[in-house]
């Protein structure tokens, strides 16, 4: 199988069915088995895994262009797709163990991941004993692990862990009942006092920093990318193709769409013709931003604060503009387009829905920029 602009042509040729399987998907709260299994066979879940794992080792923007793609057809199918590419690198950091564990059958996993520190770990002979329960759990319905953030108390301080999990040791709560982004299934994740080797938990600064254990396995350059850009730059791309997805029907429906009352054609309005070319910009511009923040966030200096905040930046502004054309270009097709079968009122509930994640809030990341740019301690707490 080839990898690399093979994957993305894979992907994009899979769009239209992703986006006809959209509505089915948020019905049921997950994607269809049917999709997980097409995705997998594009390559897309193996493009970051290490190549003596049989994955393809490629970098950061093979896997942002597919999951644009894939988000151009279904935004809970983009946000997966970048969800289950981006953690099974994620594996790729943990020990060397645990990667022989995970990809033992095949060269790829479904694994969520929630970052928020909703859960506590006692250390015991060998490893953790880890309780909890954390919400936000994206891709927990097709999961065969799961990994958790949770905090140790040793040494009379915290420290904040990475556990990885397998899917038996986990309960589900069905919680997922969202307006938008409905496709995720990301239902709440429950252990209940689950023993975890030691082989199967990082620290979380080892993550932030780029120096985790499988950065000393692995010799290639992502593996010793920091986490958190990482992840906000890949979260944004789904949104973006979201969003691109959106200005392409909006542009298709122009050149058929008769308006009311004045029975002129919407191609032939100027207010159309600008809509449609300020999106265009603003969309071109936004991918632009987003592909130089990926090739600036790997690399020997990567673990360089202002190349870490640059990222977040970058994400926030990604995915503040793909919001603000989606909700423009809704707005602008007619409000025959929130009748429950357009794609049009999807999309739109479901980039307002995402947007809401904590990485891509504008203020905060812009806030963190400016402080770090600026020479100021950007505080303790920081996304970052």
């Amino acid at each position: 199988m080839g990898y690399g602009d093979d994957v993305t042509a894979r992907v994009r040729a899979l769009a239209p069915a992703l986006s006809d399987r959209a509505r089915a998907a948020e019905e049921a709260r997950r994607l269809p088995d049917e999709t997980i299994a097409d995705l997998a066979a594009t390559g897309l879940f193996g493009t970051l895994v290490p190549k003596r794992f049989g994955g393809a080792e490629l970098g950061f923007a093979t896997m942002a262009a597919a999951c644009r793609e894939a988000g151009a057809g279904c935004a809970s199918t983009g946000w997966l797709s970048a969800i289950y590419t981006l953690h099974n690198w994620m594996v790729a950091l943990f020990p060397e163990k645990a990667q022989e564990e995970v990809w033992a059958e095949r060269p790829y996993a479904l694994i969520p991941c929630t970052l928020a520190p909703s859960g506590t770990a006692e250390p015991v002979d060998g490893g953790h004993t880890v309780t909890g329960r954390w919400s936000w759990g994206s891709g927990v319905m097709h999961a065969d692990h799961v990994m958790v953030l949770a905090l140790v108390t040793a040494g009379g301080g915290i420290e904040p862990r990475l556990f990885l999990l397998p899917r038996a040791d986990v309960a589900v709560h069905d919680v997922w009942h969202t307006s938008g982004m409905r496709g995720t299934g990301s239902n709440d994740i429950e252990v209940a006092g689950a023993f975890v080797p030691a082989h199967r938990s990082v620290p979380l600064a080892d993550l932030a920093e780029g120096r985790s254990p499988g950065s000393r396995v692995h010799p290639g350059v992502p593996y010793r990318t920091p986490l958190v850009p990482v992840f906000a730059l890949a979260g944004a791309a789904p949104v973006l193709g979201t969003a691109e997805g959106v200005l392409a029907r909006f542009r298709a429906r122009m050149e058929g769409r008769v308006m009311s009352y004045t029975g002129e054609r919407q191609r032939d309005l100027m207010s159309g013709q600008i809509r449609l070319a300020a999106a265009t910009a603003d969309l071109r511009a936004a991918r632009l931003l987003l592909e130089d923040a990926l090739g600036a966030a790997s690399g020997d200096d990567a673990a360089d604060l202002r190349r870490r905040a640059n990222a977040r930046l970058a994400a926030a502004h990604v995915v503040a503009t793909a919001r603000r054309v989606v909700n423009d270009l809704c707005g602008a097709a007619g409000a025959s387009t929130q009748l429950i079968d357009s794609p049009f009122q999807r999309a739109q509930r479901d980039v307002n829905t995402i947007s809401g994640h904590v990485v891509f809030d504008p203020d905060a990341s812009y806030a963190l920029w400016g402080k770090i740019e600026l020479g100021l301690d950007p505080g303790p707490v920081n996304l970052v």
